[in-house]
């Protein structure tokens, strides 16, 4: 059976894995690993100047560095930004036995999403700063609030993930934003979820990556942007665990998970 490598969002850490993904995933059998991207993370921490001098190739190059490091080529599972590495790692010929994509950036980058959400959240907008780890602790929950999660979300969770939230490299956002990848089919197994809340990431934004890749995209009713953490997170993982029974077949319980650190 493959490993799965998991592969946070901006802003974030391998700590947004930990809520339950890793624990049900590894429970049934799959071996678990996730990765601090360069910058992320308490281990990896780094200056504001050093942070934003770091691009997408710097955290392409720390993934392919943990695919090499893994026994054999594993299934890619990608959150937001983490997603559009993913896809990235995967079109530029990297390694990959598949991809299972969680409100994921689009190939197209982020400029179309970025503007939609000025459009429909003018007001929010005007008071976000798109590194949701900047700024008081008070901003963060307001952003977290506003971007990332529903207004139904217990104020217990926005709190954690607030507080998980760290400075995202200005050049990365940059390049997210602009940069495109190619539209083609892949050839392996692809699995993409998204919720119907998502400020960032519209289910319509979804549908079209599904319609590229030739599958079908999963939409979860009342969930937004961090399905890893919302009520409703397991049918999310039960859904992923799904189609990689489908595709790989069922894993022998009780393997292990491990957090990957960035070269």
């Amino acid at each position: 059976m493959p490993p799965l490598l998991f592969i946070h969002g901006a802003s974030c850490s391998a700590r947004v894995w930990h809520a339950g993904f890793l624990q049900r995933f590894s429970q049934r059998g799959w071996d678990c690993h996730a990765i601090d991207l360069p910058g992320h993370g308490p281990s990896h921490r780094m200056s504001a100047a050093a942070l934003d001098r770091l691009g997408l190739q710097d955290y392409g190059d720390a993934i392919a560095e943990a695919v090499q490091r893994l026994p054999q080529p594993p299934v890619l599972i990608g959150h937001s930004m983490g997603g559009y590495l993913a896809q990235r790692h995967v079109l530029q010929g990297g390694a990959a036995a598949g991809m299972i994509l969680l409100a994921a950036a689009p190939p197209q980058g982020m400029a179309r999403e970025l503007l939609q959400f000025v459009l429909r959240h003018p007001m929010l907008a005007l008071r976000l700063d798109l590194s949701g780890g900047r700024g008081s602790r008070d901003a963060r929950l307001q952003r977290v609030r506003g971007m990332l999660l529903t207004s139904s979300t217990p104020d217990s969770v926005v709190g954690v993930v607030a507080d998980m939230l760290q400075p995202e490299s200005s050049r990365a956002l940059r390049e997210l934003s602009l940069n495109t990848l190619p539209a083609c089919r892949l050839a392996l197994p692809v699995a993409i979820h998204a919720g119907s809340q998502d400020a960032l990431i519209s289910a319509a934004a979804a549908r079209q990556m599904a319609h590229t890749y030739g599958v079908e995209a999963i939409i979860h009713t009342g969930m937004a942007h961090m399905l890893q953490w919302e009520p409703g997170w397991e049918a999310v993982a039960a859904g992923m665990l799904d189609f990689l029974a489908g595709a790989f077949g069922t894993a022998q319980s009780g393997a292990a998970q491990e957090q990957v650190g960035a070269a």
